[in-house]
């Protein structure tokens, strides 16, 4: 299979000089930051193996173009870099600038990549910062604004360091915390034609979707995935279809598998589509943003049209060597980023595997062989550079990817035409109410695929197992994961030659089967994946015993009570990044008896919106206790759009949820006035029973607000504040006698958590402790009376 399509690229390159040459330009535009003498090396190489598809003459011509293409790369990032020499950290600034991007929020303000259009450091890019609100004209990419402020190096450190690469591949060299921000004109020309249209599309895919399915459109058809919102972007990332999200090769062919037909009933001629289809491809490159993906396919689909026009053969893998000149000598640091590298690798992957993957499953549904082909094959081209860059790869990928593949063409096409009709009708007038009602309804009919396209991302990224933990640290590693992949490939390539005469016999006698036979063998077939994947993919069983779950939330808390009568409570829902509806649904959470939100604190209620939107809620017991805090009042307003009922926590409420007793015992009702500025010493503390079983919980309250309540003995009970240091603990643990204590503590936090103080206490009086930033999850089951205690790690 492998050696096959090597093969057919070694003939290639034998017959068509001018690809090795391009080849290897693309090699030294690659290597323009590499020292001489391995300039040099990757000369002579690509010299020798030149000279070995083309004789002396070829040779000469690839050893050439690697110096050149170094040469100009070279040259090039120094013309880029330039403007960033003239950005000095310290120094305060006053100039023009001009959105790259639409700003980002949040949560200490916005964000913004930024040119610079005035001054000494005119060209330079800064990530602009600042707090509050994004003001008023700065909405959108191409807005202008007069900035003042302060230059401040890039991110630095182990959590900033990968960012600040980023950056810097993008021409951004400096932070600019703005202090005065001032909307300015917009700028004329070209660039802003294509803004006006971008924010015209913007509009258009807006009407007839709901904000999220909004997003999601604006993500697919334009690029702009900065409003969808995390959770729904993390379960595109975890289940393999994070590429929909992000404007690729794929936009661009279905853009032209949309028009052709369209420019045929027309009754134009192959010359006249050819030029209408380059003509739409220039405007929709530059309105999606242009990234290198884009470029890429933007390239590549101009090359192969151009070839059609001038009557000669087109060439997929110059196409591919050419888009690769093209966008490097646009930007020769596109190269460092994984969108360019996995854009290439997955092209390449798919010129190289998809035909022979296809001829494979030829007993499978020609659309269905050919969609399992090219997922497979990306996939597998991918994958190394995925596992250096993320050090993770989605399990279910190639499941995903085949259920989503009915969906993505209609909303792409329905978004796209959204985005034709904006472009072309007037904005005003009776012509512009008729574009504006039709566009609605081709918003309405893209909520269909929208929410398939959610609804496949959400199951497969809560399926068991749905990332794998698998890291290449080093180039070296990624090259050598990518030796393997070839390795098995030739091996499956030489086993397939010696099993094809069996085969061939096998798919005779499959195809002298009547229709109606192969029919019912292939639903068969379908059926029994299915119930594979659901049986793999589906949502665990409730526990058959009362279980606690401590679970790993990083620096967070989040504990679940569930009762074998299928009951569920929690306690809080951690940080919105650590996804606890995920681990809910692995959990075999259906619906929520009651989630209860302890306190305002990010780190306590930032995942509880999710859950609410995810599961069928009984109860939100709130003790927000008056905060003004935007996303507690945030998580509140989810709660009633919902339909969640909502009560306020007040000691001496009781709850029940299945066999669960629930008693509340803090915090009481405040006197009028605005509420206390730590809100940790009146968090929710409750004890919740079942049988002879006590379990206490007190969120952030430490022992200055837990002594004074009436306390129970307990047998298990959740450590206060993440270990914090508390003088108290000891007095508070001779009271609760537990047998078992969790910190719910995240690994490597800034505060020192758990405390050695508070391990000291533990230690001393709690028989069994436990600690999710080292166990993980912490599950205590109660059965027959006895408390059994597992732990991830």
């Amino acid at each position: 299979m492998r050696g096959h399509a090597i093969e057919r690229l070694r003939i290639e390159l034998r017959s068509r000089p001018q690809l090795v040459g391009l080849c290897a330009f693309v090699l030294g535009l690659l290597a323009c930051r590499a020292p001489l003498a391995a300039v040099a090396a990757l000369a002579v190489a690509a010299g020798a193996v030149g000279a070995g598809c083309g004789g002396r003459h070829v040779g000469l011509l690839a050893a050439a173009a690697v110096a050149v293409g170094a040469g100009a790369g070279a040259a090039r990032v120094a013309a880029l870099d330039a403007p960033l020499e003239r950005l000095h950290p310290g120094r305060r600034i006053d100039a023009l600038l001009e959105l790259r991007e639409r700003p980002r929020p949040g949560r200490f303000g916005w964000s913004a990549a930024a040119r610079i259009l005035s001054g000494t450091a005119r060209g330079a890019g800064v990530l602009v910062r600042s707090p509050g609100r994004v003001p008023r004209g700065l909405a959108s990419r191409g807005d202008r604004a007069w900035a003042a402020g302060l230059l401040q190096p890039l991110p630095g450190g182990p959590g900033g360091e990968g960012y600040a690469r980023h950056l810097r591949a993008t021409g951004v060299g400096a932070v600019l915390a703005a202090e005065s921000l001032r909307a300015a004109p917009r700028g004329r020309g070209p660039a802003a034609l294509v803004d006006a249209l971008r924010r015209r599309a913007e509009r258009a895919l807006a009407r007839g979707l709901s904000p999220d399915h909004a997003a999601l459109a604006a993500g697919m058809v334009l690029g702009e995935d900065d409003r969808i919102a995390p959770e729904a972007r993390d379960d595109f990332r975890r289940s393999g279809l994070a590429h929909l999200i992000a404007v690729s090769g794929q936009n661009v062919a279905l853009l032209g598998a949309l028009a052709l037909p369209m420019l045929s009933a027309a009754g134009l001629g192959l010359r006249a589509r050819s030029v209408a289809l380059l003509a739409l491809i220039g405007v929709y490159v530059p309105l999606a943003g242009a990234g290198p993906p884009l470029q890429r396919a933007g390239v590549m689909g101009a090359a192969g049209l151009l070839a059609l026009l001038a009557g000669r053969a087109a060439s997929r893998w110059y196409a591919l060597a050419l888009a690769a000149a093209v966008t490097l000598l646009v930007d020769p640091r596109a190269a460092a980023e994984p969108g360019w590298q996995l854009s290439f690798a997955a092209v390449a992957g798919m010129l190289a595997l998809v035909a022979p993957l296809a001829r494979a499953l030829g007993a499978l549904p020609r659309p269905v062989a050919d969609g399992l082909a090219a997922t497979l094959a990306a996939s597998l081209a991918t994958a190394p550079l995925i596992a250096h860059h993320f050090g993770t790869l989605p399990a279910w990928s190639l499941a995903a990817n085949l259920l989503a593949l009915p969906a993505v063409a209609p909303a792409m096409w329905l978004g796209m035409g959204q985005i034709a009709l904006a472009a072309v009708a007037p904005e005003g007038g009776p012509a512009g109410a008729l574009a504006a009602s039709v566009e609605t309804l081709l918003g309405r009919a893209a909520g269909v695929p929208l929410d398939w396209l959610e609804q496949v991302a959400r199951w497969f990224a809560a399926a068991p197992g749905a990332t794998l933990a698998v890291s290449l640290p080093s180039p070296a590693a990624v090259v050598a994961a990518y030796a393997a992949i070839a390795g098995a490939c030739a091996a499956a390539a030489r086993c397939a030659a010696r099993l094809e005469p069996w085969a061939h016999a096998v798919a005779a006698e499959w195809r002298r089967l009547p229709r109606a036979e192969r029919a019912a063998a292939r639903a068969a077939a379908c059926v029994a994946v299915a119930a594979a994947v659901w049986q793999a993919t589906g949502p665990a069983a409730p526990p058959r015993a009362l279980t606690v779950s401590f679970l790993d939330v990083g620096q967070g808390d989040a504990t679940l009570i569930q009762d074998p009568g299928g009951a569920a409570v929690l306690f809080d829902g951690g940080p919105p990044e650590a996804r606890v509806a995920l681990k809910l649904r692995r959990l075999g959470v259906r619906r929520l008896s009651a989630v209860v939100a302890t306190h305002q604190s990010r780190d306590h209620h930032g995942g509880l919106a999710e859950v609410l939107r995810s599961f069928p809620v009984d109860l939100f017991l709130d003790n927000g206790d008056g905060t003004t805090d935007p996303t507690f009042v945030a998580l509140e307003r989810e709660a009633d759009r919902l339909g969640v009922p909502r009560v306020l926590a007040r000691a001496g409420q009781r709850l029940r949820a299945g066999r669960l007793d629930i008693r509340i015992l803090s915090p009481r009702p405040r006197p009028p006035g605005p509420p206390p500025e730590d809100p940790n010493v009146r968090a929710v503390v409750a004890v919740v029973s079942e049988g002879g079983f006590d379990l206490m919980l007190s969120a952030d309250a430490e022992s200055p607000s837990l002594l004074p309540l009436r306390l129970p003995r307990v047998d298990a009970m959740k450590v206060p504040h993440h270990g914090s240091a508390d003088p108290g603990l000891p007095r508070l643990l001779e009271r609760l006698r537990p047998k078992v204590a969790a910190i719910e503590v995240g690994a490597g936090n800034p505060y020192g958590h758990p405390r050695p103080s508070t391990l000291a206490a533990l230690a001393r009086r709690v028989p069994h402790v436990y600690r999710t930033d080292r166990d993980g999850t912490v599950r205590l089951t109660v059965r027959d009376g006895r408390m059994i205690v597992s732990t991830a790690r």
